[in-house]
């Protein structure tokens, strides 16, 4: 029952009289949002979300404090949105209420957010408590199993359970779904990479197949390992090439690890949000499934930063980024340790549903790359959930169909990699490194369902497994089919070793190909190893390592436009979309000109925000290397494209009003239309606002070779809040008639 409440408010000494409307529902008693708990789990609060739909008003939310700091304070952001379709579209809006609180929060009690002052009426909602600053702690209850119509989120991402709560409603109603609405139109982007090699469209890779996926390797131990302090080996033998095989060099230092060449991010901890984003991106664009963490070695489980990485590919979702989805590589050999992690992993993670959207799954449930045999299922009731909760596929340690690891001198078998009959007949094998032509993992009908490829291998013919600094080892630019290094110029750009392999699986076309690896970088070193004095196993320079993740050296992203040119003929590709038909743009129009102008060039929002981290140790200084980035500034969200007879029409629109005009490499658009001979700056002939614009008129430049310009002419341009609008005469870019083709690049 609505009642019309006028409230009056007196203050006696100014004679000063306030008369205020509103209109309120009445509010019911408090109301769990949780059942009686079969379990509680204590949660750190980081971001906490709870979706409810309220049947009436309410007044109040109460939310359980666990535990809190004593003396130190927190600084917690509450929020109440309504229910808009899905999270990110919630989230995006404006909050109903809002209120930062800093204190020393309660312990062991329910701590009220008190809302009366905006009476929230029935509906669905969205109530949003986050931690974001203060030195203190503040603990809240989780409590399973979960109640019906209530669903809680962490970091935005749903999870299992339900947060210890309540609300002051007369009841609960059905909720909506939360459906992420993800961008998969990354097929269709063109790219050149720097050896002018194109990606693959449809009329090469063909249409976009189903029920292909592509995994890739990726290592998570890099805040384990960053106190030991780094060394980069590339520049070590640049000044010592004597050293490769000197182990009691002093030039290699004391202790601490080596990374073969620099990243493009430099030498980073796997916590750095910054980078952790933009892996998030390349991997997203470039089509990879799921990453499968390098948990290979001993107990550790590196579960804080998995969370850490799950949190910023959870928020990189609500940007609309089709992040992979994550799985676990366990210790190959050493199964009590795999039952080790396994049991943290499914405590950790996996048993409270944390990130869940997020997990791989593999022929109906959850995928872990592990032999769970050493789990006692018979007398443990958790061994038991997990032998039921996941898909197990065991790695194999073998490179070779023969299972010969290693041979002596006069090629006799000295070391196999036999694998035990319980796991042969139980499990399907999968392969994380092979050799060409590689092993094949197949279904139990004999229909392949994975293979790996690599871009290189720890591997020689004469002895078989071997350090990387070894002799005639399978570099990247080494064909194991041709039985010989590639010799042209620059080789080890090439990838010839990588190519081969993936054309060997795309040739046997599995369910899944498993590529080794993205961001492994550092290497062991040890005195003797694989017959290599002063060796390095894994990794050791350009041309033996076998991480694809881009590079400061010499190989820069050549593999990564490799890895995705092959993962667009493996997978097929969505068709580009067609223009529509000519249309004249009044750029300075106050009416949008845009809105039947198609296609949509989308752009992920919310990576423009500053890198402020350290990274690994510098074994130079024993001080962790500082990286600082605050070069974001405008957010891209779209961009579209129009013409007539006479111009060529540009707008991009920002997520925020632009700013920055006129300052250092602002808003700059680069535009590749002709043949690829001529002139050019990695591919592109004319570039835009490389000078700054002045009195409505920005300058139109053409590449004479490389970074260097010639001006062609101004050109009209306005800015209007969100959106730059360029309008550009086609003789400028030496355009005729109406059929063209040409390619563009936004950059700020």
């Amino acid at each position: 029952m609505k009642k019309n409440c006028i409230a009056f408010a007196v203050f006696l000494f100014g004679a000063i009289f306030a008369i205020i409307g509103f209109n309120a529902e009445e509010v019911g008693e408090d109301m769990d949002l949780f059942m009686e708990p079969e379990k509680v789990v204590q949660n750190r609060l980081d971001g906490l979300c709870v979706q409810f739909n309220a049947t009436s008003g309410f007044s109040k939310i109460d939310i359980f404090i666990a535990n809190a700091s004593v003396n130190r304070n927190c600084i917690v952001e509450f929020k109440l949105y309504k229910w808009d379709g899905n999270i990110a579209r919630t989230i995006n809006g404006e909050p109903v209420h809002y209120e930062k609180r800093d204190e020393f929060f309660p312990r062991n009690t329910y701590y009220t957010w008190d809302l009366s002052s905006v009476m929230p009426k029935k509906g669905e909602y969205l109530f949003v408590m986050e931690k974001t600053g203060g030195d203190g702690f503040l603990d809240v209850n989780i409590l399973y199993p979960e109640k019906e119509n209530v669903r809680l989120y962490e970091n935005f991402s749903e999870r299992f359970g339900s947060l210890m709560m309540r609300i002051n409603t007369k009841g609960l109603d059905k909720l909506s779904d939360n459906s992420i609405e993800l961008f998969d139109g990354f097929d269709t982007w063109v790219a050149t990479d720097g050896l002018g090699r194109e990606v693959p469209s449809t009329q090469i890779s063909g249409k976009l197949r189903k029920d292909k996926y592509v995994g890739l390797f990726f290592h998570t131990w890099h805040t384990h390992n960053h106190a030991k302090g780094m060394r980069n080996i590339t520049e070590i033998l640049k000044e010592h090439p004597e050293i490769v095989h000197d182990w009691d060099s002093e030039h290699w230092g004391t202790g601490g690890v080596f990374f073969w060449n620099e990243p493009i991010y430099g030498y980073y901890r796997t916590d750095d949000r910054w980078v952790l984003r933009k892996q998030a991106e390349m991997l997203a664009n470039a089509g990879v499934d799921a990453i499968f963490f390098d948990n290979t070695n001993n107990e550790f489980t590196f579960v804080e930063e998995v969370l850490v990485l799950l949190e910023v590919f959870a928020k990189a979702r609500l940007d609309g980024v089709k992040t992979p989805q994550i799985s676990f590589i366990l210790p190959i050999f050493d199964y009590d340790f795999v039952a080790i992690q396994l049991r943290e992993l499914y405590r950790e993670i996996y048993s409270q549903g944390r990130y869940k959207d997020l997990w791989f799954y593999w022929k109906g449930k959850p995928l872990i790359m592990c032999y769970p045999g050493w789990l006692n299922p018979e007398s443990d009731p958790i061994d038991t959930e997990i032998m039921e909760f996941f898909t197990f596929r065991p790695p194999n340690h073998s490179h070779t169909w023969d299972n010969v690891q290693v041979r002596d001198e006069n090629g006799n078998p000295l070391i196999y990699g036999a694998i035990r009959p319980e796991i042969k007949n139980n499990y399907i094998i999968w392969n994380w490194i092979s050799i060409y032509p590689q092993l094949i993992a197949r279904n139990p009908d004999g229909t392949p369902e994975q293979v790996t490829v690599s871009v290189a291998q720890n591997w020689n013919a004469k002895r078989g497994l071997t350090a990387m600094n070894g002799e005639n080892v399978y570099g990247r630019h080494y064909s194991v089919k041709e039985g010989k290094y590639d010799t042209r110029e620059n080789a080890k750009l090439y990838g010839v070793n990588f190519q081969e392999q993936w054309d060997y699986a795309i040739e046997i076309d599995p369910e899944m190909i498993f590529i080794t690896g993205w961001n492994e970088w550092v290497a062991g070193r040890f005195e003797e190893w694989g017959g290599v004095k002063n060796a390095f196993p894994d990794q050791f320079s350009d041309e033996y390592s076998r991480d694809i993740e881009p590079s400061k050296g010499d190989l820069k992203d050549h593999y990564y436009y490799q890895m995705v040119s092959n993962i667009r003929r493996f997978k097929g590709t969505k068709p580009v979309p067609k223009a529509s038909g000519k249309k004249t743009i009044d750029i300075y129009s106050d009416e949008d000109m845009w809105k039947d102008v198609y296609p949509n060039f989308f752009a992920y929002k919310g990576n423009t925000f500053d890198r402020d981290f350290n990274g690994y140790v510098d074994k130079k200084t024993n001080k962790p290397i500082r990286y600082e980035n605050r070069t974001g500034r405008n957010d891209f969200v779209s961009a579209k494209v129009a013409r007539d007879d006479e111009f060529v029409y540009f707008m991009v629109e920002c997520a925020e009003n632009i700013v920055g005009e006129g300052d250092k490499a602002w808003m700059r658009l680069f535009i590749e239309i002709g043949a690829r001979q001529d002139a050019n700056w990695e591919s592109f002939h004319y570039v835009v606002n490389r000078q700054k614009p002045s009195n409505g008129k920005a300058v139109l430049e053409k590449s004479t070779g490389g970074w260097n310009w010639e001006e062609v002419g101004l050109v009209e341009y306005s800015l209007k809040g969100k959106r730059l609008q360029l309008k550009v005469p086609k003789s400028m870019l030496g355009i005729k008639g109406d059929k063209f083709v040409f390619n563009f690049k936004w950059s700020d």
